[in-house]
C-alpha cells in the first residue's frame, strides 16, 4: 500500500514543479527533498530498487585522457557500488542547499557521512561539494555576511572530508545581479585556492545564457572548470516535443543545440582545457498532438532515466517504437498509450557517443554526467566512455561527418577547430564529400595527410570547391575548419572509409651454403606492399636434446620436446607430452611454473604461445604473466 502512495505523490509533484522552466537539477531536488532521508540504504526503498550489478567487463589498460565529471545526487546514494571509478575523474556530491538569508545550509544531504564520497576518495577521484541556489538571489547577493558565511562553511566542509573543492550551481540569476554574482565567484575562488592549495572551483553553466549573466573574460582565470549543462534544450514544459540534448538543431525555428553552446562559450572566452560538456542520462516523455516530428505537446513531460527506458516496464520503449532523428542526432520513441499519442526523446549509447566525439573534435576538457546512477545496472554508457574518452579511443572504419550545423542546418560564425580521423587497422583513409558549400574566400576547410596540422597539406577548400575524394598515404587524416564572424553556409557532409592492408608481408632468409659448423651470417629480407614498421626474428638451435633459443640475447623458445631445465616449478604437477606442457592437478587453485628471461634490447616485444585447457574439474583456467620480477607472488 505504501509503494502505491509514493508513486501517486511522485506523479503529483512532477506535474507541479515542471510547470516552471528550471534545470533538471532543480526539478528532481524539489521532488526528492520531501523524503528527508538520512540513511543511504533507505533510498533503495524510495527508488523501489537496490543497485543492480552491471557485470561490465572493463579493460584495465584503458586510462582516462579526458575529464569525466559526474554529479552524484543524494537520492542515488547506494548506487555507487556499480560505478566504474577508473572512468570517473571528478565526483560532485549534490548538494549543499544555500539559505539565501544566512549562507548556512538548509541541508547538506549527509555530506559528512555519505559513503559515495568515501569510496570516490579511496579510488583517487577528485571530489567536490555541489552548492545550489535556485531562488531569492537578491537576498543572498545583497548580504556580504551571507556570502562570507557560505564561503567559510564550504571551506570547512571540504577540508573535513579531505575533498578537493566545490561546484557552484546557481540558476536563474537575473542580469541585474551580474556584477554581484561575478564578484562573489572571484571572492570564492581566491579564498578557496588560498585556504586549500590545489583546490578546484567549478560552475554549472546554462546551455543557453539567456540573461547574459556570465562575464567569462572576468572570471576565466579564477574558475577551474566550466561545465555546460548540455541538456534541457527541450524540457518538461516545452510546447513542442524534442531532444533533451540535441547534437544539432531539431528545427530551424529553434536553433539551439550542443554544438552551438560549445561554440558560444569558447568564443566567450572559456579556455578549451577548462570547458566540460554535461550530458544527460535521462530524457522526457510528453503527450503530443500526433506521432509526427515535430509535434506540439498537450501537457507536461515527465523525466525518464536511461535505466527506466532500458527496463521498459511500461512496454512502450521497444525497438519497434524507436526512431532516430537525423536532424538532431537523437533517438525517440513514438507510441499511443490508449488515450493519446506520446513521444519520449532520450539519448542512447550511440547518440551520447557522438557527443563524446564532439569533445575531441572541439578539443575541450571532457564531459559531465547528470546523473551518475541513472544507468544503474547497464554497462553501455561505461563502455562508451571507455571507447571515446580513454587511451583506448577507437573510431569506426566507416562513418559520416558533418560541419557543426549537422546534416540539415548551417554551421556557425567564428568556428575554429581541428581533429584527426584515425580508424583502427587502417593503412590509409579516404574521405568522400557528398556536398560542400562554405562562404567563399572567408570560411575554409583544410585537409592534411597525417595526424597533425604539421602533416603535408592535401588541400584548402572554400566556396563550392568540393574536395571530391581525398585519400591519404597513411592511416590518419586531419581536418581543420575556420569560419569568420559573418555569413554562414550549409557546410559539408562527407563519408570516411578506412583502407585496410590485407596483403601479408614476405620475409626471406638467405645464407651461403647449407650446413653450418661455425659462426655464419644470415640475411633477412622483409618486403610488403605498404611498408614494414617492425620486424621480429627468432632463432632456435638443437643441442641434441631439445630445441631452444639464446636467452642471453633476450630470446626464448620451447617446442616442449622435454621439460627443459630453465623451467622452475613453484606449484603444481607439470610434465611434457606430445609437444605440450601439461598440468593435471585440478585440486590446486593457483598452479605456477616459470622461467626467467632478461629483455633490454628493444622497446617492443613479440610473445607467441599456444595453450590448451582441458579438465573435468572446476579449476580450468590459466594466465600468462610477463615483465614480473617475482614469479612466486599471488596473482
Amino acid at each position: 500500500m505504501v509503494s502505491k502512495v509514493l508513486f501517486f505523490i511522485f506523479s503529483l509533484v512532477f506535474c507541479y514543479v515542471f510547470s516552471q522552466h528550471y534545470s533538471i537539477h532543480y526539478y528532481e531536488n524539489e521532488y526528492y527533498r520531501q523524503f528527508n532521508i538520512s540513511n543511504d540504504s533507505a533510498w533503495n526503498y524510495i527508488r523501489g530498487y537496490p543497485a543492480k550489478e552491471n557485470k561490465r567487463s572493463k579493460n584495465k589498460n584503458c586510462q582516462l585522457n579526458k575529464i569525466v565529471f559526474g554529479w552524484h545526487p543524494y537520492w542515488c546514494n547506494g548506487l555507487e557500488v556499480n560505478y566504474d571509478w577508473s572512468l570517473i575523474s571528478d565526483l560532485s556530491y549534490f548538494c549543499y542547499a544555500v539559505d539565501p538569508s544566512t549562507g548556512n545550509p538548509t541541508t547538506t544531504n549527509n555530506w559528512a557521512t555519505a559513503n559515495v564520497v568515501t569510496q570516490a576518495l579511496a579510488n583517487g577521484v577528485r571530489v567536490n561539494l555541489c552548492v545550489t541556489l535556485f531562488s531569492n538571489h537578491s537576498t543572498f547577493f545583497n548580504s556580504s555576511t551571507a556570502q562570507q558565511t557560505l564561503i567559510s562553511n564550504l571551506i570547512n566542509l571540504v577540508q573535513s572530508r579531505g575533498a578537493h573543492g566545490v561546484n557552484i550551481d546557481f540558476e536563474g540569476v537575473p542580469s541585474s545581479l551580474k556584477t554581484q554574482y561575478m564578484n562573489f565567484l572571484i571572492n570564492l575562488c581566491n579564498q578557496f585556492h588560498s585556504a586549500i592549495p590545489g583546490s578546484q572551483v567549478s560552475i554549472a553553466l546554462p546551455a543557453v545564457d539567456w540573461s547574459s549573466v556570465y562575464d567569462i573574460p572576468l572570471i576565466k582565470d579564477y574558475i577551474d572548470l566550466f561545465i555546460i549543462m548540455g541538456y534541457d534544450y527541450y524540457y518538461s514544459g516545452s510546447s513542442q516535443a524534442g531532444p533533451t540534448s540535441p547534437l544539432y538543431s531539431l528545427t530551424s525555428s529553434y536553433n539551439y543545440n550542443v554544438c552551438r553552446s560549445i561554440n558560444y562559450y569558447l568564443n566567450a572566452g572559456v579556455p578549451k582545457h577548462k570547458l566540460v560538456l554535461g550530458l544527460p542520462y535521462y530524457g522526457y516523455d510528453w503527450p503530443t498532438t500526433s506521432n509526427s516530428v515535430p509535434s506540439n505537446t498537450t501537457g507536461s513531460g515527465s523525466s525518464r532515466t536511461y535505466k527506466a527506458i532500458r527496463n521498459n516496464s511500461s512496454g512502450y520503449y521497444t525497438n519497434s517504437n524507436k526512431n532516430f532523428n537525423t536532424n538532431s542526432y537523437v533517438p525517440y520513441y513514438v507510441y499511443n498509450d490508449g488515450s493519446s499519442w506520446r513521444q519520449c526523446w532520450a539519448d542512447d549509447a550511440y547518440s551520447l557517443g557522438k557527443k563524446m566525439e564532439l569533445v575531441w573534435k572541439r578539443g575541450i576538457a571532457g564531459i559531465g554526467i547528470w546523473a551518475l546512477g541513472y544507468d544503474d545496472g547497464y554497462p553501455d554508457l561505461w563502455n562508451k566512455i571507455e571507447e571515446k574518452l580513454t587511451t583506448c579511443f577507437t573510431q569506426a572504419c566507416v562513418d559520416t561527418i558533418f560541419d557543426m550545423g549537422g546534416p540539415a542546418w548551417n554551421y556557425y560564425d567564428n568556428e575554429n577547430y581541428w581533429y584527426t580521423i584515425s580508424p583502427q587497422n587502417a593503412s590509409t583513409v579516404s574521405l568522400t564529400f557528398n556536398s560542400f558549400d562554405v562562404e567563399a574566400n572567408s570560411d575554409t576547410l583544410w585537409l592534411f595527410d597525417g595526424p597533425s596540422l604539421s602533416s603535408p597539406l592535401l588541400g584548402a577548400f572554400t566556396g563550392t570547391n568540393n574536395p571530391g575524394v581525398i585519400t591519404t598515404t597513411q592511416p590518419h587524416l586531419t581536418l581543420k575548419f575556420k569560419s569568420n564572424a559573418s555569413t554562414t553556409r550549409p557546410g559539408w557532409m562527407a563519408i570516411w572509409q578506412c583502407n585496410i592492408d590485407n596483403v601479408p608481408p614476405v620475409t626471406s632468409v638467405t645464407t651461403i651454403g647449407e650446413w653450418k659448423t661455425q659462426d655464419f651470417v644470415a640475411t633477412f629480407t622483409d618486403s610488403d606492399n605498404n611498408q614494414v614498421e617492425k620486424a621480429f626474428y627468432q632463432v632456435l638451435d638443437y643441442d641434441g636434446q631439445y630445441w631452444g633459443a639464446n636467452s642471453k640475447r633476450g630470446f626464448f623458445g620451447d617446442n616442449f620436446d622435454i621439460l627443459q631445465p630453465h623451467w622452475q616449478i613453484y606449484n603444481g604437477s607439470w610434465t611434457v607430452s606430445n609437444g605440450q606442457l601439461i598440468q593435471n592437478d585440478t585440486t590446486l587453485a593457483n598452479t605456477n611454473i616459470y622461467a626467467y628471461l632478461n629483455q633490454t634490447l628493444s622497446n617492443r616485444y613479440l610473445y607467441h604461445f599456444v595453450a590448451k585447457v582441458t579438465s573435468g574439474g572446476t579449476n580450468r583456467r590459466f594466465g600468462f604473466h610477463f615483465f614480473s620480477d617475482n614469479a612466486n607472488l599471488p596473482n
